[in-house]
């Protein structure tokens, strides 16, 4: 979980850097968008994604379009982490049965 955080702000800082346009930010918020609702029909939404979506939606608005991109990328990245974990729980309870 660490491991996933840490690179999760990585890609938030390497992309806050990037010189985005409107339309750009927009694909990352649709993108986000995207990835959250999967996330949502897995049953498994994070609120910290939830969270860097609403922020990303509001910096759009604002025409903030490298704080919305970066902002995207990061409920992004956490809304597919959320995913991947309902997949991987959806097994894991098979190892914890007692044998």
């Amino acid at each position: 979980m660490r491991i996933a955080l840490a690179a999760m702000l990585v890609v938030s800082f390497s992309f806050a850097a990037f010189a985005g346009t409107k339309e750009q930010a927009e694909a990352a918020v649709a993108a986000a968008i995207q990835a959250e609702d999967r996330a949502a029909e897995a049953g498994n939404k994070w609120l910290p994604a939830e969270t860097a979506l609403k922020a990303a939606k509001a910096a759009l608005a604002t025409g903030s379009w490298d704080q919305a991109a970066a902002q995207a990328m990061t409920a992004k990245a956490m809304a597919n982490r959320a995913l991947e974990q309902s997949r991987e729980q959806e097994t894991a309870w098979h190892d914890a049965v007692i044998r």
